[in-house]
């Protein structure tokens, strides 16, 4: 198992790193997720601590967890077998960082 990492770019430069494990998610799906989350949330990446990473892969029984870090705070999300549902981090970030 590889792991790879890409980035999600925001376009002042900000950066989210993206980490996964290229033998689960292939690397079309995960900047297809990427390319996704930069339609919803373009600023994003601007607006988060330096530093930000989501690494997402899956266990040994297949469910898949992720672990979002956003500054000193880490959150996990596990027990879900769909990638899309283990963004829901970024709609938080996005709450904190965008108030209504």
């Amino acid at each position: 198992m590889a792991t790879r990492t890409l980035s999600w770019s925001g376009p002042k430069g900000g950066e989210i790193g993206i980490g996964f494990d290229d033998e689960h998610f292939g690397l079309g799906d995960m900047r297809g997720e990427i390319e996704r989350m930069e339609d919803a949330y373009p600023n994003l990446p601007n607006e988060v601590p330096q530093g930000t990473s989501f690494v997402f892969s899956r266990d040994s029984t297949g469910h898949l967890a992720a672990r979002f870090r956003v500054g000193d705070t880490v959150y996990r999300n596990v027990a879900e077998y769909s990638l899309r549902h283990r963004w829901c981090p970024v709609h938080v970030m996005n709450q904190l960082v965008s108030p209504a």
